[in-house]
């Protein structure tokens, strides 16, 4: 395990580089849901200086080391990319697979909870009322913000509005996305981002029958 003292934490700055220990203390403070301005008061430190860190500048070995005892965090656990919470990938498996309806206030899952669904289940599924199918991406980083999801869509979804900004990718078929009130047209491959705190919804554009199908990638906040 990687010694705590300035010694210590100096070898692990240099292995690592001030980017990565940014990073990972960065992640540390948001999983405990702490704000930069008390670990900076627990840690004897300046807001300016947490932010200096966290963004990567690079840090004398005791300011790492007070940062690391004001989140409880013993210096070590920062070599290791693969230790709880810090891992730096996730990976959702076709296994994952669990289908929703966009519409459904309710949020219940399609035809059962327990595994993926064929492209036939769900074509069942909007037979029986859903209006747009979408499968949650379930690789969230621990602390990250980032919110995929694949879309079916067979039908005009409702009206939403949510702090953040969103990217939509058209996968296959042919879709529209409103944004504020205005309509843009995109075909296989194209896509949009935009701020969606703005109503917005999906409509399809292809042949009447043939579902779009699209990836969401949404940061909320």
């Amino acid at each position: 395990m990687q010694s705590s003292s300035p010694s210590g934490i100096q070898v692990l700055l240099d292995q690592l580089g001030p980017t990565i220990i940014g990073q990972r203390l960065r992640r540390a403070r948001m999983r405990q849901n702490r704000s930069i301005r008390e670990v900076a008061a627990q840690a004897g430190l300046s807001k300016t200086s947490v932010v200096k860190v966290e963004a990567g500048e690079r840090a004398r070995p005791a300011t790492v080391g007070r940062l690391c005892e004001a989140l409880g965090l013993h210096v070590g656990r920062l070599a290791d990319p693969a230790d709880e919470g810090n891992a730096p990938v996730s990976v959702h498996r076709h296994a994952d697979d669990r289908w929703v309806d966009l519409n459904d206030t309710g949020g219940g899952f399609l035809l059962g909870a327990d595994r993926p669904l064929s492209p036939s289940e769900r074509n069942e599924a909007v037979t029986s009322g859903a209006s747009l199918p979408v499968c949650i991406i379930q690789n969230q980083l621990s602390g990250g913000r980032v919110l995929p999801s694949i879309l079916e869509l067979h039908e005009p979804s409702e009206l939403k509005s949510h702090p953040g900004e969103e990217f939509v990718h058209v996968l296959s078929g042919r879709a529209k996305i409103e944004v504020a009130g205005t309509v843009y047209t995109l075909n296989e491959g194209e896509s949009i981002t935009f701020w969606s705190a703005e109503p917005h919804r999906y409509l399809p554009a292809g042949p009447q029958g043939t579902p779009a199908r699209l990836l969401s990638v949404r940061v909320d906040g």
